[in-house]
């Protein structure tokens, strides 16, 4: 069985291409960063650059500048070539159809809650608690401060994870009460 060597950031960094046009990877983080969509996937800077250069390698992405302004490092300005494109519409196609399950460490955890020292485990429930209330707290502030910035479509988006945490917070609740 051959491992699939892409994430799904090669989605997304064809489709900032798509939205933005001709980008550097600085700006392209700048945009994922503006747009808050670390709330929908993790990229790291690092993970963006090697995805870049594999695009870019796959012939998804062309090179087509470099700028150096004011003894500033030198930026290389991307876009989407037009297999590119067709590459976006099919992990477009693959992703959509996707119902993979949500796979947190923490829910392997509680498959084996009765292993574990039952003080130890309410501990840990009251973290994950917390750190929830947290991430729907910052959803609720980027939904109310970015308003006009958020595509429809990631406010549903990010509006699912946020309803996502409030049923987790519901079962560890369920969880602590056992």
């Amino acid at each position: 069985m051959q491992k699939e060597e892409f994430t799904i950031i090669p989605l997304l960094i064809l489709g900032l291409l798509k939205d933005c046009g001709q980008s550097s990877a600085y700006e392209l983080l700048s945009v994922f960063k503006e747009r808050d969509y670390r709330y929908l996937v993790h990229m790291t800077k690092g993970s963006l650059y090697y995805n870049l250069q594999k695009l870019a390698g796959e012939g998804w992405v062309r090179l087509v500048e470099v700028v150096s302004v004011n003894n500033y490092p030198e930026q290389y300005i991307y876009e989407i070539t037009p297999q590119g494109d067709e590459h976006f519409k099919a992990l477009m196609a693959k992703y959509s159809l996707q119902t993979d399950d949500i796979t947190l460490a923490f829910y392997m955890t509680t498959l084996f809650a009765h292993q574990y020292d039952p003080e130890q485990f309410k501990a840990a429930v009251a973290v994950q608690m917390e750190q929830t209330r947290r991430k729907i707290a910052e959803i609720d502030h980027v939904l109310d401060a970015k308003q006009d910035k958020i595509y429809d479509t990631a406010k549903s988006m990010m509006n699912n994870v946020r309803a996502h945490h409030e049923l987790n917070l519901k079962w560890f609740q369920e969880l602590l009460e056992r």
